[in-house]
């Protein structure tokens, strides 16, 4: 045995050699993964206090760095028509608020596992009617999907998540409950579709809102896991 090592010394020399340039390789892979979870964004939409219009929305950071709330898009669907709209200002509070600097939008920065109360589900309604200044749409919608748009100090560009809400009514008409259709939000990583809520942002800061599906290909975006995410209403 010892004879053929000797024999055989520096070819046992390039198979070791070639064995730990691979353990090497595999405890970095390990530590590159790790890391892009720990640093990977992720924006948590959730409802709370309640199924009705009184239920809160709440927009939450579980990424490891603070994130700065841009704005909160939500599409308004009656059948085939949608209406986009920025709910992320707290117009109710505007007229109202001696002090117009704080407290009268969502908008600003989140810090890591922290969360910003949006505002109630009826408060997102209203808001929409007031920029639209029409009650019909918003009134007889029947699905709605949110959009919360961050910017990281670890990405060099936008983050966002979505998540989809189907909209209840009673036999007579007064009584909404508010049913997530996703169990949690839709991460949105992808290079393209980052890129497009750049425009779309700029697009809504010339317009009030948007009377088409702007976010059609949000939901088809690859990494929306949907099939992983059966619809469930107990979850808020």
């Amino acid at each position: 045995m010892w004879e053929w090592m000797k024999d055989n010394v520096t070819t046992l020399q390039v198979v070791v050699s070639v064995v730990s340039t691979g353990v090497w390789i595999a405890y970095l892979h390990v530590f590159l993964a790790s890391f892009k979870r720990q640093t990977r964004s992720s924006l948590l939409i959730t409802r709370a206090g309640g199924r009705g219009m009184v239920g809160r929305c709440i927009v939450s950071n579980m990424g490891s760095e603070p994130a700065y709330l841009l704005d909160v898009l939500a599409e308004f669907g009656v059948g085939d028509t949608k209406t986009t709209v920025s709910v992320v200002d707290r117009l109710e509070l505007w007229d109202k608020a001696s002090d117009v600097t704080t407290g009268v939008s969502a908008v600003g920065p989140i810090g890591s596992g922290g969360y910003v109360d949006i505002g109630s589900f009826d408060d997102l309604f209203a808001r929409a009617r007031k920029r639209l200044g029409s009650t019909d749409a918003i009134q007889r919608t029947d699905a709605l999907k949110l959009v919360a748009i961050a910017a990281t100090n670890q990405a060099r560009h936008l983050v966002a998540a979505y998540r989809s809400f189907e909209i209840h009514r009673g036999d007579d008409g007064a009584q909404i409950r508010i049913i997530p259709v996703e169990v949690e939000a839709v991460q949105i990583r992808s290079r393209r579709m980052r890129k497009k809520l750049v425009g779309l942002l700029s697009e809504l800061q010339r317009n009030e809102a948007l009377d088409r599906d702007v976010l059609s290909d949000v939901a088809q975006a690859p990494g929306g896991s949907l099939s992983r995410r059966q619809s469930i209403g107990g979850i808020g």
